[in-house]
């Protein structure tokens, strides 16, 4: 026999939208358990996310406004219902946050300091203090203070369980025990991130997997846009001490803030004004395609000739830029040198379609958060991400919350899950040779950072498709060291076996989607099509590719 655990309602992720979520699933008064990959406010995407989070709290501003730069910012693929439902409620969220003690930068007289980014009509970001680590700090204090909301950290799902359709909880592997585990729950939330590990150079911590995700549409769920991966525009390529670190360069390139440039290897200036990010990462590209890189692969961000003297130069960069201190601690001051920069994986937004209340489609199955796709469209405007996760938790869990109440315990077998994910577990470990599983990801990251980057054609993804072909079968070789104390191998092995058939899903929505836009980049389509529409994947029974159209408001007049 093995431990089955009971919970009202289970979330898979524990960021900001998960841990939202849970916070508003306990508050309504249900029992709600949070499982995270590795120890929370100290791993996933959220404690290195940027400071900004939107909302139309400004004079003048307002949520049609939001929804409306949102929209134009999303290239037409944006759900426009979804879009709606984030930017009417991010302020009320915004004010959730401030009670449960969040601290945002302010004024002198008070009021929250917001500044412009590029496509918004108003100065709308909100600056978080402590980026997005100050953010979980405020969200696990709030979520310790409520009674009926557990968190587990170091937990790894491993299986979604179903009860006939309707989906019924998880099998959990307990990374720091070897223990695993079932959780019946009456809902299921997921918030468990993106999938930037795909890719070999991304700014995202390594438990951006995606394997939850492929989870979902292993059991009937969509994923749609999947291709729509946002590459950030300045991650460090060089020095390598600093390989990976995003720079934001909303603040480089920024006049008013540090009135930095980007060059090329030639010292010149390619851009000017303020881009949003996928014109910026065309720029880039552009620079490097036709020779004008560094010798890194990469472009210079340069503040070594800012107009702001060193001494208010510094206080600038400690006040806006992140990274300043960070950096200054492994050698690198960007106030003396300069330093090669590139597009990585920095966004997915892709992933399990869901409505404006978080429903997937399956019963007893909501998600929140960089899970789930069609919110943002092509293109994602500075800040969104955040609010995202804050008012889709929110919604997620009270769609959640008024479901299961009424119902019973699903049940569902949960011993044979257990039992089979032991059986995987002691195949892995008894194994004399094989392959470890970061050589299986090196390998998957290699073909899609070859094949499957910005700068796609038909021919490049049909590679990646073939050499695929060759890597799958090498997951039979599979094997792993021990697993009774932080089994982190256990826990890649399980990863790998999924990032490998979602990697077929990313290349095949690539190949459905026959146009550029946003940032989805076809060589051989340059153009764009008369009518924007949504990929969608589905896997239960074999892999399916299809489109359909973006869903507007029924009301033509814009936001309501």
């Amino acid at each position: 026999m093995y431990e089955t655990l009971r919970t009202d309602v289970l979330v898979i992720g524990g960021g900001a939208a998960g841990v939202r979520a849970a916070i508003a699933v306990a508050e309504k008064g249900l029992s709600v358990m949070c499982l995270s990959k590795a120890p929370i406010s100290r791993s996933g995407i959220t404690p290195v996310a940027g400071e900004g989070i939107e909302a139309a709290v400004a004079p003048g501003d307002s949520p049609r406004h939001h929804y409306e730069d949102t929209v134009k910012a999303g290239r037409g693929l944006a759900d426009e219902v979804l879009v709606n439902a984030m930017a009417q409620e991010a302020t009320p969220r915004i004010e959730d946050l401030l009670s449960y003690g969040t601290r945002f930068k302010k004024n002198p007289d008070g009021t929250l300091a917001q500044s412009p980014r590029p496509g918004q009509k108003h100065a709308r970001n909100l600056f978080l203090m402590g980026g997005g680590w100050g953010l979980m700090a405020s969200l696990f204090r709030k979520a310790g203070s409520l009674p009926g909301l557990v968190i587990r950290e170091d937990t790894q799902v491993l299986r979604l369980v179903t009860s006939g359709s309707r989906v019924a909880g998880a099998v959990v592997l307990d990374v720091r025990t070897g223990a695993v585990f079932g959780v019946e729950a009456k809902a299921t939330i997921l918030a468990s991130g993106g999938y930037e590990e795909l890719w070999p150079v991304t700014d995202c911590p390594p438990e951006c997997t995606g394997e939850a995700m492929l989870m979902a549409a292993r059991l009937g769920g969509e994923l749609i846009d999947l291709e729509m991966v946002l590459y950030y525009p300045t991650v460090i390529v060089f020095p390598l001490a600093a390989r990976g670190w995003m720079v934001q360069y909303e603040y480089i390139i920024n006049p008013d803030i540090l009135g930095g440039r980007l060059i090329n290897v030639h010292g010149e200036q390619f851009v000017k004004g303020f881009p949003a990010r996928d014109e910026l990462i065309m720029a880039i590209n552009r620079e490097i395609a036709e020779g004008r890189g560094t010798a890194h692969g990469g472009v210079y961000a340069d503040l070594t000739n800012s107009p702001y003297g060193r001494e208010e130069l510094t206080r600038r960069m400690e006040a806006w830029l992140n990274q300043f201190r960070n950096l200054r601690q492994v050698g690198i001051d960007l106030r003396d040198q300069m330093v090669e920069m590139a597009p990585a994986a920095h966004y997915c937004l892709g992933g399990i379609g869901i409505d404006e209340y978080g429903r997937t489609g399956m019963e007893g199955l909501w998600a929140a958060g960089e899970v789930t796709g069609n919110v943002h469209g092509a293109n994602r405007l500075s800040g969104n991400a955040l609010t995202e996760t804050q008012v889709f938790g929110y919604r997620a869990a009270a769609d959640a919350v008024a479901w299961a109440a009424g119902q019973d315990w699903p049940g569902g077998d949960f011993q044979a899950g257990v039992a089979e994910e032991i059986k995987n577990i002691a195949r892995w470990t008894s194994a004399r040779e094989g392959l470890r599983p970061i050589q299986l990801k090196r390998r998957l990251q290699e073909i899609m950072g070859k094949w499957v980057a910005f700068d796609r054609n038909e021919t490049f993804l049909k590679n990646a498709l073939a050499a695929l072909d060759e890597l799958e079968p090498e997951l039979a070789k599979l094997r792993v060291d021990g697993h009774r104390r932080y089994c982190q191998e256990v826990r890649e092995a399980h990863e790998v076996l999924h990032m490998i058939p979602l990697a077929r899903a990313v290349i095949a929505a690539g190949l459905e989607r026959k146009e550029s836009r946003g940032h989805h980049m076809r060589a051989d389509y340059p153009g764009l099509l008369p009518e924007a529409r949504h990929t969608v994947i589905k896997l239960a029974g074999g892999i399916s590719v299809s489109s359909r159209p973006v869903r507007k408001l029924a009301h033509s007049g814009g936001c309501v």
